[in-house]
């Protein structure tokens, strides 16, 4: 009974010792119990042992046992080195276990001495805490600027009083005299505060009001809160603007958001955000259906055609609604490179002319399949009509740049240097669709929220930010596209079934 308590004893700290890397006390307690146990058992029953020893089973007994002991050591020694040496497999369908393209690319980029201090108070330690830990070793992995200290305030209060800490959990990120402090414990919360540190600058992005606008501090299905938030942790500053108020767009925007204008903008409104494109500024502007703003002759001028239709995709969309289609992320800009799938509930066109002869550079960010088109009339049953409707695949959301004016040259001239006019850049971002921004799509589809402060980055020039960022700490909603539902279904219901059904046939056909 001895002998099979200690045996069990030593696997049990075995395991445990693997499972935590780090021999504990009660790791300890178990290893030299265990050893006691079985010590005491040999000497009690050594001369029954020496008999057995001496027999032809024990004999193929031991050559067994010799062989498994020798593979449990291999197998240990493998998990031990690659715990000490080696990376990870992360084969998680949402990639839990990697670091998103935007902390990679933050850590990348640090061109400072990052420390951070975690106070984890062992008394609350959890796998959720353990979790967190080891999210945090993975910045460190990631980056030889990141040093990571765990304190134990409970253990260790002098530290605590140090950094002036009263509430746990809390990460303090220093780098030289700055420090930044957050209390989540996601991956976003720790990126975030790495780009406030890094990032000296805090560009503003001023949301449009005043034309029932979607508000950026409503945390109503409608609101925009959940897009506002995002673009704080962007090390952006949030801030609203009324043409009652202001007059012109603040020379301090870096990007100025038309959020689902309802009211048509007066003729001075128009001018001032005019004025601003011209002189360089950057406009994120997203369009209801069917509803004019006023800055149609703006979005002219830019060569963008701005359509009085709804958007309709019968092939691509969510939920088997052709009115809520998903449109595809076209791959030949910087917005859309990376995204995922977005939704686009109640769009209308927002079509490129060509920008051949002109300074502008104009890219479709967003198309429906082949199958979509844009209606203009919805009378009765939707269905495309030829000659007037738009024909697909249609474009839904729109970037233009204004580049680079090129000096005229004059046959054999010697240019001078200085003498091209300096045009100043602009660029602007249209959208056929406001709702997809909102609290009720942009928290669970997160290729739209990427979509919007993708969108936001590029227009500030923070093209470094353009990335996919890291999933909130809850699991994300899995978008289901008629397309993919009929995969799934074609693929368990009828693919698998088949397949099994011709291999006993073939099977069947041979022993015939």
């Amino acid at each position: 009974m001895a002998g099979a308590a200690g045996g069990v004893s030593l696997v049990a700290g075995l395991v445990w010792w693997a499972a935590v890397q780090s021999t504990s006390p009660e790791v300890l307690a178990l290893l030299i119990v265990g050893a006691v146990l079985v010590a005491i058992y040999a000497i009690v029953n050594s001369r029954d042992l020496l008999v057995w020893a001496g027999s032809r089973g024990a004999q193929r007994g031991s050559v067994a046992t010799v062989q498994s002991v020798a593979v449990i050591g291999l197998l240990v020694v493998i998990n031990w080195t690659a715990n000490n040496f080696g990376g990870q497999i992360d084969l998680t369908d949402a990639r839990r276990y990697t670091l998103a393209d935007q902390t990679q690319k933050v850590l990348s980029q640090l061109d400072r001495d990052v420390k951070v201090v975690a106070f984890f108070p062992s008394r609350q330690e959890d796998p959720f805490t353990r979790g967190t830990k080891s999210l945090l070793n993975q910045y460190q992995k990631a980056s030889p600027r990141i040093t990571i200290e765990f304190v134990d305030p409970d253990i260790n209060p002098g530290a605590a009083k140090q950094y002036d800490i009263k509430n746990y959990p809390i990460t303090i990120f220093t780098s030289g005299d700055r420090k930044e402090e957050t209390t989540g414990l996601t991956e976003q919360d720790f990126t975030s505060a790495l780009l406030k540190l890094s990032r000296t600058e805090k560009k503003k992005v001023y949301f449009l009001q005043g034309h029932q606008e979607r508000d950026p501090d409503s945390s109503q299905p409608t609101g925009f809160n959940t897009i506002s938030q995002a673009l704080k942790r962007e090390n952006y500053v949030v801030e609203k603007l009324s043409f009652l108020t202001s007059p012109q767009v603040p020379a301090d925007a870096a990007v100025l958001v038309i959020a689902g204008a309802r009211a048509r903008a007066l003729e001075n409104e128009v001018k001032a955000v005019a004025d601003f494109l011209d002189a360089g500024g950057h406009v994120l502007a997203l369009l209801e259906p069917k509803q004019e703003t006023g800055y149609e002759a703006i979005f002219e001028k830019w060569n963008i055609t701005v359509g009085n239709d709804l958007v309709i995709d019968p092939s691509r969309n969510y939920n088997g609604d052709p009115l809520t289609p998903a449109p595809l992320p076209q791959p030949g800009h910087r917005i859309t490179g990376s995204l995922t799938d977005v939704l686009m509930p109640g769009s209308r066109t927002i079509t490129p002319k060509s920008a051949a002869g002109t300074d502008l550079a104009i890219a479709s960010l967003l198309k429906t399949t082949e199958r979509g088109w844009g209606e203009t009339t919805m009378a009765g049953q939707a269905k495309y009509d030829e000659g007037v409707d738009v024909k697909g695949p249609v474009s839904v959301a729109v970037a233009v740049n204004r580049s680079d004016p090129t000096a005229p040259v004059t046959p054999g001239a010697t240019p001078t240097p200085g003498t091209t006019p300096k045009v100043p850049k602009g660029r602007i971002v249209v959208v056929g669709n406001t709702e997809f921004a909102s609290n009720t799509l942009a928290a669970p589809v997160l290729g739209n929220r990427d979509f919007f402060v993708n969108s936001v980055n590029w227009l500030a020039e923070e093209e470094d930010l353009i990335s996919i960022r890291a999933e909130p700490q809850s699991a994300a909603t899995v978008v289901m596209t008629n397309q993919s539902q009929v995969l799934v279904f074609f693929t368990t219901v009828v693919l698998v079934p088949v397949s099994a059904l011709l291999i006993g046939i073939a099977i069947w056909w041979q022993r015939r």
